[in-house]
């Protein structure tokens, strides 16, 4: 597990990450946010969080026909940068919010 804020690490990650909630292709544990990354898996601190919105993307597919689409999403800032996490339904977008709480 790989802290996505270089200096902001978690004790006992590997438990955090077993007890996480798993919404959609992400955990969400106690401590962390936990995002797949290639056969690994990297980490946001919740405590390096310091705001969190809501939001929606475009996403636009198809060959022939193009259909966009308004998926969810949800954006975390933090004193490194902002991340996001691509969700597919509404509901899992409100459960990281009502989870995170900032």
């Amino acid at each position: 597990y790989n802290s996505l804020i270089p200096g902001v690490e978690i004790e006992n990650v590997a438990e955090d990450f077993k007890n996480a909630l798993k919404i959609e292709q992400y955990r969400l544990g106690r401590k962390a946010l936990y995002f797949p990354a290639g056969l690994r898996w990297a980490y946001l601190p919740l405590s390096a969080i310091e705001s969190v919105e809501g939001t929606h993307r475009s996403v636009t597919a198809g060959h022939c026909v193009t259909v966009t689409e308004h998926k969810p999403a949800v954006e975390f800032k933090t004193a490194a940068g902002s991340f996001q996490f691509n969700l597919e339904k509404p509901a899992n977008m409100q459960k990281v919010l009502d989870a995170i709480g900032k």
